[in-house]
């Protein structure tokens, strides 16, 4: 029988999985397949009930459910229980076992572009489920996360607090507005990574330029010898062309999305992932 997978999300078509999977599957001939779940929130306890009654063998999950799927999940890995979000969903006979591989996708994104993350100093821009993935892989890896900066001032603080006591470190907090004027960690860029976790370029795509210039002026960029998106769509998002502007490292999100797709297909499959395959049907959709 067919085995069915999706990416649970809403929105949810503007993701490239499906195409990356089903290359895969193909790659391997293995019998299955990956389509959309685009589930609204008023109707993803129904959606869930369905899944764990066999509608879906395993999922991708993306934004808005990755900290509320933690609810649904008969059990989790440690890793998810510390992030505090579940990024992949394995079903073995309803029995729902949650996962995250988002941390792996970027410490290995981000090795791949500088190298060994002992040490580094690292600024986090967005605090939400993504971010508590980033920021729970570098601290696993020795990088030293010097803050976060969110729009909403509260949220940071409360994940700056968490991982500061999960990992024995200080990470500072500051509002996202006004960078330009306040230039948090000025002194501590040296080598420093900037990292956008947001949904912002996948939630607003006809953004304005004066208005994508507010999230990250230049001003602040131009501090940081390295800069890396997780969105994928655009490829060059409007932080890494001003980051590449100023002659800054890019890493984007496609490389991200890569590897952390590569840990979920294992999940999946217990296969290892045809990652030549998976990479160039990637980048062919992201021309």
């Amino acid at each position: 029988m067919t085995k069915q997978y999706g990416i649970l999300a809403f929105p949810a078509k503007h993701s490239v999985s499906p195409v990356v999977y089903n290359a895969a599957f193909k790659a391997l001939d293995i019998d299955a397949q990956f389509g959309f779940f685009e589930i609204p929130e008023n109707e993803l306890d129904d959606f869930m009930k369905q899944v764990k009654d066999g509608l879906a063998d395993g999922m991708s999950v993306s934004l808005p459910y990755k900290e509320v799927m933690l609810n649904y999940m008969t059990q989790v890995s440690e890793d998810a229980k510390r992030i505090g979000a579940v990024n992949t969903v394995v079903n073995n006979g309803g029995v729902l076992y949650g996962y995250n591989t988002d941390f792996l996708g970027s410490n290995e994104a981000l090795k791949e572009a500088v190298g060994e993350l002992k040490g580094k100093p690292v600024v986090i821009l967005g605090a939400g489920g993504a971010a508590r993935a980033v920021i729970y892989g570098l601290l696993k890896e020795g990088a030293n996360v010097l803050g976060i900066l969110n729009r909403t001032i509260g949220a940071a603080e409360k994940l700056a607090e968490e991982f500061s006591k999960m990992f024995d470190v200080k990470i500072e907090a500051y509002s996202s507005e006004n960078l330009a004027d306040v230039l948090p960690f000025k002194d501590k860029l040296t080598d420093a990574i900037l990292i956008q976790t947001t949904s912002i370029w996948t939630l607003q795509p006809d953004i304005l330029a004066e208005d994508a210039e507010k999230l990250c002026p230049a001003e602040y960029v131009k501090y940081f010898s390295t800069v890396m998106d997780i969105v994928y769509k655009p490829i060059l998002t409007p932080l890494l062309k001003t980051a590449q502007s100023l002659g800054k490292k890019v890493i984007t999100g496609d490389r991200m999305f890569l590897f952390q797709a590569a840990e979920q297909f294992k999940l999946f499959t217990e296969k290892e992932p045809p990652m030549e395959v998976m990479e160039n049907i990637l980048a062919e959709n992201l021309i």
